[in-house]
Protein backbone atom coordinates (compact mmCIF):
# COMPACT_ATOMS: atom_id res chain seq x y z
CA UNK A 1 0.00 0.00 0.00
CA UNK A 2 1.37 3.42 -1.02
CA UNK A 3 2.25 5.98 1.67
CA UNK A 4 1.75 8.91 -0.68
CA UNK A 5 -0.10 11.76 1.06
CA UNK A 6 -2.59 13.91 -0.80
CA UNK A 7 -3.57 17.00 1.19
CA UNK A 8 -7.06 18.43 1.21
CA UNK A 9 -6.92 22.08 0.15
CA UNK A 10 -9.45 24.83 0.81
CA UNK A 11 -9.24 27.88 -1.45
CA UNK A 12 -12.18 29.96 -0.20
CA UNK A 13 -11.63 33.62 0.72
CA UNK A 14 -13.49 35.66 3.30
CA UNK A 15 -13.98 38.71 1.07
CA UNK A 16 -15.36 36.59 -1.75
CA UNK A 17 -17.70 34.62 0.50
CA UNK A 18 -18.93 37.76 2.27
CA UNK A 19 -20.81 38.80 -0.89
CA UNK A 20 -22.64 35.45 -0.96
CA UNK A 21 -23.32 35.51 2.77
CA UNK A 22 -24.73 39.05 2.97
CA UNK A 23 -27.02 38.52 -0.03
CA UNK A 24 -28.27 35.25 1.46
CA UNK A 25 -28.94 36.96 4.79
CA UNK A 26 -30.80 39.95 3.35
CA UNK A 27 -32.93 37.92 0.95
CA UNK A 28 -33.80 35.41 3.70
CA UNK A 29 -34.97 38.29 5.91
CA UNK A 30 -36.96 39.97 3.13
CA UNK A 31 -38.67 36.69 2.12
CA UNK A 32 -39.37 35.68 5.75
CA UNK A 33 -37.04 32.69 5.50
CA UNK A 34 -38.25 31.29 2.17
CA UNK A 35 -34.98 32.16 0.42
CA UNK A 36 -33.01 30.26 3.10
CA UNK A 37 -33.35 27.08 0.98
CA UNK A 38 -31.59 28.79 -1.95
CA UNK A 39 -29.12 30.30 0.52
CA UNK A 40 -28.17 26.83 1.76
CA UNK A 41 -27.51 25.61 -1.79
CA UNK A 42 -25.36 28.66 -2.63
CA UNK A 43 -23.41 28.32 0.63
CA UNK A 44 -22.79 24.58 0.22
CA UNK A 45 -21.79 24.94 -3.42
CA UNK A 46 -19.20 27.57 -2.47
CA UNK A 47 -17.60 25.46 0.25
CA UNK A 48 -17.80 22.25 -1.82
CA UNK A 49 -16.25 23.84 -4.92
CA UNK A 50 -13.40 25.32 -2.88
CA UNK A 51 -12.51 22.06 -1.13
CA UNK A 52 -10.03 20.34 -3.44
CA UNK A 53 -8.39 16.92 -3.63
CA UNK A 54 -5.73 16.63 -6.32
CA UNK A 55 -6.89 19.99 -7.64
CA UNK A 56 -10.51 18.91 -8.14
CA UNK A 57 -13.31 20.20 -5.93
CA UNK A 58 -16.52 18.63 -4.70
CA UNK A 59 -19.98 19.47 -6.00
CA UNK A 60 -23.40 19.90 -4.39
CA UNK A 61 -26.49 19.01 -6.42
CA UNK A 62 -29.43 19.57 -4.08
CA UNK A 63 -32.49 21.41 -5.36
CA UNK A 64 -33.63 24.43 -3.33
CA UNK A 65 -37.24 23.26 -3.76
CA UNK A 66 -36.43 19.94 -2.06
CA UNK A 67 -34.86 21.81 0.86
CA UNK A 68 -37.84 24.19 1.02
CA UNK A 69 -40.25 21.23 1.20
CA UNK A 70 -38.40 19.83 4.19
CA UNK A 71 -38.43 23.19 5.97
CA UNK A 72 -42.13 23.69 5.32
CA UNK A 73 -42.80 20.28 6.87
CA UNK A 74 -40.69 21.26 9.90
CA UNK A 75 -42.54 24.59 10.32
CA UNK A 76 -45.96 22.93 10.01
CA UNK A 77 -45.07 20.34 12.64
CA UNK A 78 -43.71 23.03 14.98
CA UNK A 79 -46.85 25.17 14.65
CA UNK A 80 -49.04 22.10 15.14
CA UNK A 81 -47.15 21.23 18.33
CA UNK A 82 -47.55 24.78 19.69
CA UNK A 83 -51.30 24.78 18.96
CA UNK A 84 -51.81 21.38 20.56
CA UNK A 85 -49.76 22.41 23.59
CA UNK A 86 -52.15 25.33 24.11
CA UNK A 87 -55.38 23.35 23.76
CA UNK A 88 -54.49 19.82 24.77
CA UNK A 89 -51.31 19.04 26.72
CA UNK A 90 -51.94 15.32 26.26
CA UNK A 91 -52.03 15.70 22.47
CA UNK A 92 -48.81 17.73 22.65
CA UNK A 93 -47.11 14.96 24.62
CA UNK A 94 -48.31 12.38 22.09
CA UNK A 95 -46.91 14.49 19.23
CA UNK A 96 -43.61 14.88 21.10
CA UNK A 97 -43.37 11.10 21.55
CA UNK A 98 -44.17 10.65 17.87
CA UNK A 99 -41.34 13.07 17.01
CA UNK A 100 -38.89 11.10 19.16
CA UNK A 101 -39.92 7.90 17.42
CA UNK A 102 -39.52 9.61 14.05
CA UNK A 103 -36.11 11.06 14.95
CA UNK A 104 -34.09 8.07 13.62
CA UNK A 105 -36.00 8.24 10.33
CA UNK A 106 -35.34 12.01 10.10
CA UNK A 107 -31.63 11.46 10.74
CA UNK A 108 -31.41 8.75 8.06
CA UNK A 109 -33.30 10.91 5.55
CA UNK A 110 -31.08 13.90 6.25
CA UNK A 111 -27.82 11.96 5.96
CA UNK A 112 -29.03 10.23 2.81
CA UNK A 113 -30.14 13.47 1.18
CA UNK A 114 -26.84 15.24 1.84
CA UNK A 115 -24.76 12.24 0.74
CA UNK A 116 -26.64 11.58 -2.48
CA UNK A 117 -26.51 15.23 -3.47
CA UNK A 118 -22.72 15.41 -2.97
CA UNK A 119 -20.18 14.25 -5.53
CA UNK A 120 -16.50 14.27 -6.44
CA UNK A 121 -15.22 13.78 -9.98
CA UNK A 122 -18.74 12.93 -11.11
CA UNK A 123 -19.26 10.16 -8.54
CA UNK A 124 -22.04 10.53 -5.99
CA UNK A 125 -21.80 9.68 -2.33
CA UNK A 126 -24.48 7.55 -0.68
CA UNK A 127 -25.80 6.58 2.73
CA UNK A 128 -27.59 3.29 3.39
CA UNK A 129 -28.22 3.26 7.15
CA UNK A 130 -31.54 1.80 8.28
CA UNK A 131 -34.19 3.07 10.71
CA UNK A 132 -33.47 0.33 13.27
CA UNK A 133 -29.76 1.08 13.25
CA UNK A 134 -30.46 4.79 13.68
CA UNK A 135 -32.95 4.09 16.50
CA UNK A 136 -30.29 2.10 18.29
CA UNK A 137 -27.73 4.90 17.90
CA UNK A 138 -29.97 7.88 18.67
CA UNK A 139 -32.61 6.52 21.08
CA UNK A 140 -31.45 3.34 22.84
CA UNK A 141 -27.79 4.26 23.37
CA UNK A 142 -28.50 7.79 24.72
CA UNK A 143 -30.75 6.19 27.35
CA UNK A 144 -27.65 4.35 28.58
CA UNK A 145 -25.98 7.70 29.21
CA UNK A 146 -28.79 8.66 31.59
CA UNK A 147 -28.91 5.27 33.31
CA UNK A 148 -25.14 5.16 33.85
CA UNK A 149 -24.97 8.86 34.90
CA UNK A 150 -22.78 9.68 31.91
CA UNK A 151 -20.37 6.75 32.16
CA UNK A 152 -21.60 5.36 28.83
CA UNK A 153 -21.02 8.63 26.95
CA UNK A 154 -17.76 7.52 25.23
CA UNK A 155 -19.41 4.24 24.20
CA UNK A 156 -22.38 6.10 22.71
CA UNK A 157 -20.08 8.57 20.91
CA UNK A 158 -18.21 5.65 19.31
CA UNK A 159 -21.40 3.90 18.22
CA UNK A 160 -22.99 7.05 16.76
CA UNK A 161 -19.89 7.93 14.73
CA UNK A 162 -19.50 4.33 13.61
CA UNK A 163 -23.09 4.33 12.37
CA UNK A 164 -22.59 7.59 10.46
CA UNK A 165 -19.27 6.65 8.83
CA UNK A 166 -19.72 2.95 8.09
CA UNK A 167 -22.93 3.54 6.15
CA UNK A 168 -21.49 6.20 3.87
CA UNK A 169 -20.31 5.18 0.43
CA UNK A 170 -18.41 6.82 -2.40
CA UNK A 171 -19.83 5.32 -5.54
CA UNK A 172 -19.96 1.61 -4.70
CA UNK A 173 -17.07 1.73 -2.18
CA UNK A 174 -17.86 1.87 1.51
CA UNK A 175 -16.12 3.87 4.23
CA UNK A 176 -14.86 1.80 7.18
CA UNK A 177 -14.25 3.36 10.61
CA UNK A 178 -12.43 0.99 12.95
CA UNK A 179 -11.94 3.19 16.03
CA UNK A 180 -12.42 1.24 19.26
CA UNK A 181 -14.54 2.16 22.27
CA UNK A 182 -11.44 2.29 24.48
CA UNK A 183 -10.00 5.03 22.24
CA UNK A 184 -13.01 7.22 23.03
CA UNK A 185 -12.83 6.38 26.74
CA UNK A 186 -9.18 7.46 26.87
CA UNK A 187 -10.13 10.89 25.51
CA UNK A 188 -12.80 11.44 28.14
CA UNK A 189 -10.73 9.95 31.01
CA UNK A 190 -7.82 12.28 30.26
CA UNK A 191 -10.21 15.22 30.17
CA UNK A 192 -11.77 14.24 33.52
CA UNK A 193 -8.30 13.88 35.05
CA UNK A 194 -7.25 17.36 33.92
CA UNK A 195 -10.52 18.91 35.15
CA UNK A 196 -10.14 17.23 38.56
CA UNK A 197 -6.54 18.45 38.86
CA UNK A 198 -7.55 22.03 38.02
CA UNK A 199 -10.53 21.87 40.39
CA UNK A 200 -8.37 20.61 43.28
CA UNK A 201 -5.78 23.29 42.63
CA UNK A 202 -8.45 26.01 42.69
CA UNK A 203 -10.05 24.52 45.82
CA UNK A 204 -6.80 24.38 47.80
CA UNK A 205 -5.85 27.84 46.55
CA UNK A 206 -9.15 29.33 47.73
CA UNK A 207 -8.91 27.44 51.05
CA UNK A 208 -5.41 28.78 51.65
CA UNK A 209 -6.50 32.33 50.80
CA UNK A 210 -9.57 32.05 53.07
CA UNK A 211 -7.40 30.78 55.94
CA UNK A 212 -5.00 33.69 55.51
CA UNK A 213 -7.88 36.19 55.44
CA UNK A 214 -9.37 34.59 58.56
CA UNK A 215 -6.14 35.09 60.52
CA UNK A 216 -5.88 38.66 59.28
CA UNK A 217 -9.50 39.34 60.31
CA UNK A 218 -8.90 37.90 63.79
CA UNK A 219 -5.81 40.06 64.14
CA UNK A 220 -7.78 43.16 63.11
CA UNK A 221 -10.57 42.35 65.59
CA UNK A 222 -8.04 41.88 68.39
CA UNK A 223 -6.48 45.24 67.56
CA UNK A 224 -9.92 46.90 67.59
CA UNK A 225 -10.72 45.37 71.01
CA UNK A 226 -7.41 46.54 72.40
CA UNK A 227 -7.97 50.03 70.98
CA UNK A 228 -11.44 50.13 72.55
CA UNK A 229 -10.05 49.12 75.96
CA UNK A 230 -7.26 51.62 75.59
CA UNK A 231 -9.67 54.43 74.71
CA UNK A 232 -11.88 53.54 77.67
CA UNK A 233 -8.92 53.29 80.04
CA UNK A 234 -7.72 56.69 78.92
CA UNK A 235 -10.94 58.16 80.26
CA UNK A 236 -9.73 57.40 83.80
CA UNK A 237 -7.07 60.05 83.41
CA UNK A 238 -9.58 62.84 82.90
CA UNK A 239 -9.39 65.34 85.72
CA UNK A 240 -12.36 67.56 86.21
CA UNK A 241 -10.92 70.30 88.35
CA UNK A 242 -7.28 71.32 88.11
CA UNK A 243 -6.17 67.81 87.32
CA UNK A 244 -2.88 67.44 85.48
CA UNK A 245 -3.06 65.77 82.09
CA UNK A 246 -1.46 62.32 82.10
CA UNK A 247 0.35 60.68 79.13
CA UNK A 248 -1.55 58.28 76.87
CA UNK A 249 -0.28 54.70 76.77
CA UNK A 250 -1.43 51.32 75.43
CA UNK A 251 -3.11 49.27 78.10
CA UNK A 252 -3.73 45.58 78.46
CA UNK A 253 -6.90 44.21 80.07
CA UNK A 254 -5.24 44.04 83.52
CA UNK A 255 -4.08 47.65 83.28
CA UNK A 256 -7.57 48.67 82.28
CA UNK A 257 -9.13 46.98 85.37
CA UNK A 258 -6.59 48.58 87.68
CA UNK A 259 -7.27 51.99 86.19
CA UNK A 260 -11.02 51.46 86.52
CA UNK A 261 -10.55 50.80 90.29
CA UNK A 262 -8.48 53.98 90.72
CA UNK A 263 -11.21 55.94 88.94
CA UNK A 264 -13.79 54.63 91.42
CA UNK A 265 -11.59 55.76 94.31
CA UNK A 266 -11.20 59.15 92.70
CA UNK A 267 -14.96 59.62 92.43
CA UNK A 268 -15.40 59.30 96.21
CA UNK A 269 -13.60 62.60 96.79
CA UNK A 270 -15.69 64.60 94.27
CA UNK A 271 -18.67 66.81 94.99
CA UNK A 272 -21.99 65.94 93.37
CA UNK A 273 -21.50 68.69 90.76
CA UNK A 274 -17.97 67.54 89.87
CA UNK A 275 -19.13 63.91 89.80
CA UNK A 276 -21.95 64.79 87.32
CA UNK A 277 -19.53 66.71 85.09
CA UNK A 278 -17.02 63.87 85.25
CA UNK A 279 -19.62 61.25 84.29
CA UNK A 280 -20.80 63.45 81.38
CA UNK A 281 -17.25 63.68 80.08
CA UNK A 282 -16.82 59.91 80.41
CA UNK A 283 -20.01 59.25 78.44
CA UNK A 284 -18.91 61.69 75.73
CA UNK A 285 -15.45 60.08 75.50
CA UNK A 286 -16.91 56.57 75.36
CA UNK A 287 -19.29 57.62 72.60
CA UNK A 288 -16.48 59.12 70.54
CA UNK A 289 -14.28 56.04 71.09
CA UNK A 290 -17.10 53.71 70.02
CA UNK A 291 -17.82 55.76 66.92
CA UNK A 292 -14.12 55.79 66.04
CA UNK A 293 -13.89 51.99 66.21
CA UNK A 294 -17.24 51.54 64.46
CA UNK A 295 -16.39 53.87 61.60
CA UNK A 296 -13.00 52.31 61.05
CA UNK A 297 -13.05 50.44 57.73
CA UNK A 298 -11.04 47.20 57.91
CA UNK A 299 -10.58 47.31 54.12
CA UNK A 300 -9.04 50.77 54.33
CA UNK A 301 -6.91 49.64 57.28
CA UNK A 302 -5.73 46.59 55.37
CA UNK A 303 -5.09 48.18 51.97
CA UNK A 304 -4.40 51.77 53.01
CA UNK A 305 -4.17 54.15 50.02
CA UNK A 306 -4.98 51.30 47.62
CA UNK A 307 -8.49 50.83 49.07
CA UNK A 308 -9.96 53.24 46.48
CA UNK A 309 -8.75 50.92 43.71
CA UNK A 310 -10.81 47.98 44.97
CA UNK A 311 -13.94 49.01 43.02
CA UNK A 312 -12.29 48.78 39.58
CA UNK A 313 -10.39 45.71 40.76
CA UNK A 314 -13.66 43.91 41.54
CA UNK A 315 -14.93 44.56 38.01
CA UNK A 316 -11.60 43.39 36.63
CA UNK A 317 -11.83 40.20 38.71
CA UNK A 318 -15.34 39.45 37.43
CA UNK A 319 -14.22 40.15 33.87
CA UNK A 320 -11.23 37.87 34.39
CA UNK A 321 -13.45 35.12 35.78
CA UNK A 322 -15.77 35.42 32.76
CA UNK A 323 -12.78 35.13 30.41
CA UNK A 324 -11.49 32.16 32.41
CA UNK A 325 -14.87 30.42 32.19
CA UNK A 326 -15.09 31.08 28.46
CA UNK A 327 -11.53 29.87 27.96
CA UNK A 328 -12.29 26.64 29.86
CA UNK A 329 -15.36 26.00 27.69
CA UNK A 330 -13.33 26.60 24.53
CA UNK A 331 -10.46 24.40 25.74
CA UNK A 332 -12.76 21.51 26.70
CA UNK A 333 -14.67 21.76 23.40
CA UNK A 334 -11.46 22.03 21.39
CA UNK A 335 -9.92 19.07 23.21
CA UNK A 336 -12.89 16.76 22.62
CA UNK A 337 -13.45 17.94 19.04
CA UNK A 338 -9.80 17.62 17.98
CA UNK A 339 -9.16 14.28 19.68
CA UNK A 340 -12.39 12.64 18.49
CA UNK A 341 -11.92 13.96 14.94
CA UNK A 342 -8.37 12.61 14.83
CA UNK A 343 -9.44 9.21 16.18
CA UNK A 344 -12.25 8.90 13.64
CA UNK A 345 -10.33 9.93 10.52
CA UNK A 346 -7.10 8.13 11.46
CA UNK A 347 -9.04 4.88 11.76
CA UNK A 348 -11.15 5.33 8.60
CA UNK A 349 -10.42 3.88 5.18
CA UNK A 350 -12.03 3.81 1.75
CA UNK A 351 -10.83 0.65 0.01
CA UNK A 352 -7.07 1.23 -0.48
CA UNK A 353 -7.13 4.83 0.74
CA UNK A 354 -6.77 5.80 4.40
CA UNK A 355 -6.92 9.22 6.05
CA UNK A 356 -4.67 11.29 8.30
CA UNK A 357 -5.99 13.99 10.65
CA UNK A 358 -3.82 16.03 13.03
CA UNK A 359 -6.02 18.71 14.53
CA UNK A 360 -4.64 20.29 17.71
CA UNK A 361 -6.50 21.48 20.77
CA UNK A 362 -4.62 24.79 21.08
CA UNK A 363 -5.31 25.66 17.44
CA UNK A 364 -9.04 24.98 17.73
CA UNK A 365 -9.28 26.78 21.09
CA UNK A 366 -7.64 29.86 19.58
CA UNK A 367 -10.00 29.72 16.58
CA UNK A 368 -13.05 29.45 18.87
CA UNK A 369 -11.85 32.27 21.13
CA UNK A 370 -10.71 34.70 18.43
CA UNK A 371 -13.79 34.05 16.27
CA UNK A 372 -16.08 34.74 19.25
CA UNK A 373 -14.31 38.01 20.09
CA UNK A 374 -14.36 39.23 16.48
CA UNK A 375 -18.03 38.25 16.03
CA UNK A 376 -18.91 40.13 19.22
CA UNK A 377 -16.99 43.25 18.21
CA UNK A 378 -18.43 43.26 14.65
CA UNK A 379 -21.99 42.38 15.72
CA UNK A 380 -21.87 39.21 13.61
CA UNK A 381 -20.65 40.79 10.38
CA UNK A 382 -17.41 38.79 10.59
CA UNK A 383 -19.33 35.49 10.30
CA UNK A 384 -17.98 34.76 6.76
CA UNK A 385 -14.42 35.33 7.97
CA UNK A 386 -14.95 32.95 10.93
CA UNK A 387 -16.50 30.25 8.73
CA UNK A 388 -13.71 30.47 6.15
CA UNK A 389 -11.07 30.18 8.90
CA UNK A 390 -12.67 27.03 10.30
CA UNK A 391 -13.09 25.42 6.87
CA UNK A 392 -9.47 26.17 5.94
CA UNK A 393 -8.13 24.76 9.21
CA UNK A 394 -10.12 21.51 8.91
CA UNK A 395 -8.94 21.04 5.33
CA UNK A 396 -5.30 21.79 6.14
CA UNK A 397 -5.31 19.17 8.90
CA UNK A 398 -6.72 16.36 6.75
CA UNK A 399 -4.93 14.30 4.12
CA UNK A 400 -5.48 11.13 2.09
CA UNK A 401 -2.85 8.38 2.30
CA UNK A 402 -2.45 6.02 -0.63
CA UNK A 403 -2.66 6.06 -4.40
CA UNK A 404 -5.40 8.44 -5.54
CA UNK A 405 -5.73 7.29 -9.13
CA UNK A 406 -9.47 7.86 -9.29
CA UNK A 407 -10.04 5.99 -12.56
CA UNK A 408 -8.26 2.98 -11.15
CA UNK A 409 -10.10 3.46 -7.88
CA UNK A 410 -13.56 2.95 -9.37
CA UNK A 411 -12.64 1.04 -12.54
CA UNK A 412 -15.56 -0.29 -14.54
CA UNK A 413 -17.98 0.60 -11.70
CA UNK A 414 -17.73 4.31 -12.48
CA UNK A 415 -20.51 4.61 -15.05
CA UNK A 416 -22.87 2.36 -13.08
CA UNK A 417 -22.21 4.34 -9.90
CA UNK A 418 -22.82 7.67 -11.60
CA UNK A 419 -26.13 6.57 -13.11
CA UNK A 420 -27.32 4.98 -9.87
CA UNK A 421 -26.44 8.04 -7.83
CA UNK A 422 -28.26 10.50 -10.09
CA UNK A 423 -31.36 8.32 -10.30
CA UNK A 424 -31.65 7.80 -6.53
CA UNK A 425 -31.02 11.50 -5.85
CA UNK A 426 -33.97 12.45 -8.04
CA UNK A 427 -36.24 10.02 -6.18
CA UNK A 428 -35.03 11.25 -2.81
CA UNK A 429 -36.17 14.83 -3.24
CA UNK A 430 -37.01 16.08 0.27
CA UNK A 431 -34.36 17.45 2.62
CA UNK A 432 -35.19 16.70 6.26
CA UNK A 433 -31.73 17.51 7.61
CA UNK A 434 -31.21 20.17 10.24
CA UNK A 435 -28.37 22.03 8.52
Amino acid sequence: MSNRQTPVVFTGRAGEYFGIWIVNLLLSIVTLGIYSAWAKVRRNKYFYHNTLIDGVGFDYHASPIAILKGRIIAVVLFVLYQVLAGFSPIAAVVLLIAFLLALPWIVVRGLTFNARNSSHRGLRFDFDGSYLQAALAFIVYPVLVVITLGLALPFVAQRVNQFAFNHHKFGLSRFQMQALVKDFYMVYLKLIGVILAISLAIYFGISSLASTNKHETVSINQQQILQTHTATADIGFIKVANTAEMPIEEYSNEAYLAEEQSTADYLKDLSPEDRAEFEAQIQDAESKAGESVKKENPIEKMFGPYAAMLGPMIYAIFFGLALFYMAMIFLITAYIKSRITNIIWNSTSLEHISFSSNQRMRDLAWLYFSNTIILFLTLGLATPWAQIRMARYRAERLALIGETDWDKFVGEKKEMSRAMGEEIAEMFDVDLSFG
